[in-house]
């Protein structure tokens, strides 16, 4: 892990945050841009996103446990997004909470595996599932950091399901556009 102030206070916003939501239950898996860094993609990470199972009988419990890890809730109505700031390191971390509202979502957490994030052992959402969530975007940066995904995970991944959820999600043509992309840089 990189030893800068930012990605030190990172690290620590990261172990807070997931100690809260355990402590109340909630299983975070790890998704954004720290899941595509442990996969091999480049950028580092600014912020945190983390997907948990729904329930909005739990928001309350999970603002009160963030609070009591040192968040401070960031003005986002119906989100459930926290900020830190790492008075040692003299720098601020976001955290979005995101809940698997959607049957896909529950799937990616369904999914998640073992993995190693910022030097932590946290469940990852899966490389084929992180193509997935960014592929239907017309962002330019979500799909550059598909097209690095792909490159990254090539020997790795899941074709077969990557092919088929694309489909499922009308988003089969973008994919196949990434991956002719992917293909010309590696």
């Amino acid at each position: 892990m990189d030893g800068n102030p930012q990605s030190q206070a990172l690290r620590r916003a990261l172990a807070k945050i997931t100690a809260a939501l355990q402590g109340v239950g909630r299983k975070p898996v790890v998704i954004g841009a720290l899941a595509h860094q442990a996969w091999g993609a480049k950028p580092e990470p600014k912020n945190i996103e983390l997907l948990v199972p729904p329930g909005e009988e739990h928001r309350e419990a999970i603002r009160s446990a963030a609070r009591g890890e040192g968040f401070q809730e960031a003005l986002n109505p119906g989100a459930l997004r926290f900020r830190f700031t790492d008075a040692k390191f003299s720098a601020t971390t976001e955290a979005d909470v995101v809940e698997a509202t959607t049957s896909f979502l529950k799937q990616v957490h369904g999914r998640a595996q073992p993995g190693v994030i910022l030097d932590m052992q946290l469940p990852l959402a899966t490389c084929e599932d992180l193509i997935l969530m960014r592929t239907g975007s017309d962002h330019p940066a979500d799909r550059a950091s598909v097209v690095e995904l792909l490159r990254c995970t090539a020997g790795r991944m899941d074709a077969q399901y990557l092919k088929q959820e694309a489909e499922k999600a009308g988003a089969f043509d973008k994919l196949k556009v990434a991956w002719a992309e992917a293909k010309k840089q590696g």
